[in-house]
């Protein structure tokens, strides 16, 4: 017998079937996406645009690179995928957004207390670098807590504000 609190929860498709859809070119992939990651990845475009329009402006741009990613893409971590996927968007919005004007927001701020702890010369060869970046982080981040992984990627991968970070912990 359903409880009222189940009637009440829309359904939720697992990950393996909403990829599944974009696999059969089912349009309703888009729409179990946006059910189940909307707040999500509303969020983490929210830490970098702080601008409603401009955050469902990207989700908007998310699903339709999913669109297109899947396939050939086939995730293993769907939520991951996806999140990478609105970061980078709101990342190109942002900066498109602040080019001729430097506005402070949870992103500059990490990014500058990132540059202040990563100092490295860039070289011709940036697909290395960024393979070697990856491997230290993942190095450093192994070596942490998991309360200090948590602070370190709240702040630097969602840019969450350290009072966020803070009432989280």
């Amino acid at each position: 017998m359903e409880t009222k609190t189940q009637k009440l929860t829309p359904s939720v498709m697992p990950d393996n079937d909403i990829i599944e859809l974009y696999w059969k070119r089912d349009e309703r992939a888009i729409t179990e996406t946006d059910t189940k990651y909307h707040r999500y990845l509303f969020r983490v475009a929210s830490n970098i645009l702080q601008d409603s329009q401009d955050c469902e402006e990207s989700l908007n741009d998310t699903y339709f690179i999913t669109w297109k990613k899947i396939p050939p893409s086939k995730p293993t971590a769907f939520q991951t995928f996806l999140s990478k996927i609105t970061r980078d968007v709101s990342i190109d919005k942002y900066r498109k957004n602040t080019a001729e004007k430097r506005i402070p927001s949870e992103l500059t701020a990490s990014l500058d207390e990132l540059d202040d702890c990563l100092a490295f010369e860039a070289s011709a060869e940036e697909s290395f670098i960024v393979n070697q970046l990856s491997v230290i982080l993942n190095s450093y981040l192994r070596e942490l807590s998991r309360k200090e992984a948590f602070i370190f990627v709240s702040r630097y991968y969602y840019t969450d504000s350290i009072e966020s970070i803070a009432k989280m912990l």
